[in-house]
This record gives C-alpha cells, sequence and structure tokens, in this order.
C-alpha cells in the first residue's frame, strides 16, 4: 500500500497489480429485500455474469425466484450457480446501531462461506445490491475491514446526502457520515443509479463511481389480462393517467389532490400496487381512505402487489406515467418502463427522476404547485402525440441507457480491479 497526497488529501492506493475481469472467476450478488425491482437487477446480474463464465453465489430473500430464473435463463451454466437464502428481518431497521450494521456484514460473510462451499470456489468479489443498508452506521474502517474481508462495492442507490446537499464536497468523508464506510480499502468503487451525483461522489470517496442502467423487466408473456380488459373498457376514451407505485405516499397523496381538480370527463386513473395504510400518518390515512370511499367512476384501483407482467400490462394501457414523488429523490425502475412504452411522464421537479425526466426529453416536472400540476396535465393530455414535443426518439434513447449492453460495460468497470 502506498500513500499519495494531492490537494493536502491523503490518499491510501494499492499499488500491487490491478486485477482484471478475466481473473475474477467468482462473484457474490446480495440483496437484502425482496420485491420485483431487486430480484430483477440479481436476475439480470447473475445471467450476464454466468454467461461470461464467472461462478455466482446470489444470497437474497428472493432466492428461489432467482434459480427459478436462472434455470430458464441461462441453464447451461447452473453448475457454476447456487442461491442462498438471506433474512429481510435484519434489515428493516433504516437506523441501525453499530452492533446493527457490523451484524449484518457479519451475516452476509457467513452466507458466503456456505455458498464458497457449495460452488467449490472462493470469491473474488462481492456485490451489494443496494449497499445503503449495509453503510448506515457509526462502525470503524479497521473494524468493518477486519469483520468482512472480501473486495467489495454495490449500488448506492439512495444518495440523498449528495442531492440534499449535506455534504461537503472535495474532501474526504469523516466518521459518522453516510459515506464514509466508502473509504474502506476493500471497497473497490461506487455504483450509482443517479447519473447526476457522479461527480459530487468521486470528490469525497476519490475512488471510481459507476453508473449502472435501471434494468428493467418490459416483456409481456401474454398478450391481454383482466387489467388490460378493465382499463380499455372502464376508460373508453378518456386519457389514461397511471399511478403504479401507490407505495410512496407521497405519490397517492398528491394525485388524489390533482384529480380533484381536474375534469373527469377527460381523464380515467389508475391506481395500482400494494397499498399499506401502516406507512402513513394519520392525516395521510383519513386522506386516502375517504377518497377511496367516495372517488368517482373515473378511477381503478388495484391495491396489491404486482409482478413485472401485470406492470407490464398496466403500462401498456396508460397515456400518463404519473411519477410524481415530492420527497423521492432516487431512481425509479419505473421510468424505464415509460421509456420502453413511450408514455410521458408527469413527476417531480426535483431530484434523479424529475433531472431524468428534463435531460431526456420524456415527459414534464412540476415543484408541486396545483395550479402548475394541472396545466401540465392537460399539456400532456394534449400533447403527448405531438412528436415535435415528445420525439419517440427521446424515450428511445434513454431506455437504450438502461439496456443489457450497458449492464455489460458498468459490471466490467466495477470488477476492473
Amino acid at each position: 500500500m502506498v500513500k499519495h497526497c494531492k490537494n493536502n488529501r491523503t490518499f491510501v492506493v494499492n499499488d500491487s497489480k490491478p486485477k482484471k475481469l478475466n481473473n475474477i472467476l467468482t462473484i457474490a450478488l446480495i440483496s437484502p429485500y425482496s420485491g420485483n425491482r431487486f430480484a430483477t437487477y440479481l436476475n439480470y446480474y447473475a445471467e450476464n455474469l454466468l454467461k461470461k463464465g464467472k461462478k455466482v453465489i446470489v444470497i437474497s430473500p428472493e432466492f428461489h425466484e432467482i434459480s427459478e430464473y436462472i434455470k430458464l435463463k441461462a441453464p447451461k451454466f447452473l453448475s457454476n450457480f447456487t442461491a442462498l437464502p438471506l433474512d429481510e428481518k435484519i434489515f428493516t431497521n433504516n437506523n441501525p446501531n453499530y452492533f446493527e450494521v457490523l451484524g449484518r456484514w457479519s451475516a452476509v460473510s457467513s452466507k458466503i462461506k456456505i455458498g464458497e462451499k457449495k460452488i467449490n470456489a472462493e470469491v473474488d468479489f462481492v456485490f451489494f445490491c443496494p449497499i445503503d443498508p449495509f453503510i448506515r452506521s457509526a462502525v470503524h474502517l479497521f473494524i468493518l475491514n477486519n469483520v468482512f474481508k472480501y473486495k467489495w462495492s454495490g449500488i448506492y442507490i439512495n444518495p440523498k446526502p449528495y442531492r440534499l446537499k449535506q455534504l461537503k464536497l472535495n474532501v474526504d468523508p469523516k466518521f459518522l457520515e453516510p459515506d464514509y464506510l466508502f473509504r474502506s480499502q476493500n471497497c473497490v468503487g461506487v455504483c450509482v443509479l443517479d447519473r447526476f451525483i457522479t461527480e459530487p461522489l468521486k470528490s469525497r470517496v476519490y475512488k471510481k463511481v459507476v453508473v449502472f442502467p435501471e434494468i428493467s423487466n418490459v416483456s409481456i408473456q401474454n398478450k391481454d389480462s383482466i387489467y388490460s380488459k378493465q382499463i380499455k373498457d372502464m376508460a373508453k376514451s378518456r386519457v389514461v393517467v397511471g399511478l403504479l407505485g401507490v407505495e410512496q405516499n407521497e405519490g397517492i397523496t398528491a394525485l388524489i389532490r390533482l384529480i380533484k381538480k381536474v375534469d373527469t370527463d377527460k381523464y380515467f386513473f389508475v391506481f395500482a400496487g400494494k397499498l399499506d395504510f401502516s406507512t402513513m400518518d394519520e392525516k395521510q390515512r383519513n386522506e386516502v381512505e375517504n377518497f377511496m370511499n367516495d372517488h368517482a367512476p373515473n378511477i381503478l384501483f388495484i391495491l396489491h402487489p404486482l409482478n413485472d407482467e401485470e406492470i407490464n400490462q398496466i403500462y401498456k394501457e396508460i397515456d400518463i406515467s404519473y411519477l410524481y414523488f415530492y420527497n423521492y429523490v432516487s431512481s425509479n425502475h419505473l421510468l424505464t418502463k415509460a421509456a420502453y412504452y413511450q408514455k410521458p411522464v408527469l413527476a417531480n421537479k426535483d431530484f434523479c427522476v424529475g433531472d431524468t425526466v428534463k435531460k431526456f426529453k420524456i415527459g414534464l416536472s412540476v415543484n408541486g404547485k396545483m395550479e402548475e400540476s394541472v396545466s401540465a396535465l392537460e399539456f400532456l393530455r394534449l400533447e403527448r402525440l405531438d412528436f415535435d414535443v415528445f420525439d419517440k426518439e427521446s424515450f428511445t434513447d434513454y431506455y437504450a441507457l438502461q439496456s443489457e449492453s450497458f449492464l455489460d460495460n458498468a459490471l466490467e468497470q466495477i470488477m476492473f480491479f
């Protein structure tokens, strides 16, 4: 190890010969969460790596589903693959203490050792998807390096401190700061879905930052579904606005208020996804319950967990994708679906989704004022088919950046160390 100084900052650099992708033979993919989004990431990552000739250990609450996917998509490589369960309960606390965070790293390390025995190989690299629940607490670097000795990286999926500009740039992360553990000697770099924070992040962690695609399964196996038929029958000639992701409370309450201000003869609204009242405060809960009890006939509720096929069927039928979540700073995989199905987006002006909509011209972003939101929705209703306003190439360009070819490139970048 060699120390270098630059602008009065000290960086520890590994001066040993860097590993190349071809020398990394066995990878562990870790996801602490269940759900379509994280299972999709691991499905595609595992398939990609297996087809490169790597051995892959998946550790996830969705281990069974991912195993089934690999059996279907990469059956020739099953001898190089194994999947193990991970208890999601140990990751439910968003404000874990020191011991909880160390317990998370230790639990993964123990699972990897089991996987190594099953696959008869030592892991060269560990990739977390996401890394966020592993870096949320005051853990000293030397302790982490002793508890978890594998080379690692992961997707920093919710870079809220960077988006809210809470961190001073061009300085080393300090103990207790949310990006402190990226300074670990075993961390080879940081991966992000939010392409707009790469430079601020580099200025602090002083390691490579790799933009990963917001990859999403957009396939439809069945020509039509019960939801397709419902939407067609109920919407008739009205413009269909879809909120897929009602678990984001800010989205459902904002859309409820918007619906009360627009003409019911012009619009049909679809609320889809798992609705969890336990995550709402009393005011939100009352507002949503009252709306559901007294809603107009231009509303369809599909309030339960949906798989990708069902979500894609709904996206095929809607005209406008409503992605206004005023306190949501992260990337959103639904943008990928909106781009693939070429559905203009109405989003919040701030943060990753709003910046993406603006940069790629795939919709409109608003600041939350009701008058502006009503005007934006009306504009989208009238102009959504005007290709001088929403060029199909804009959607195609954004979707292309979320493709498997870009995933291939991103994996190669982060695994070249």
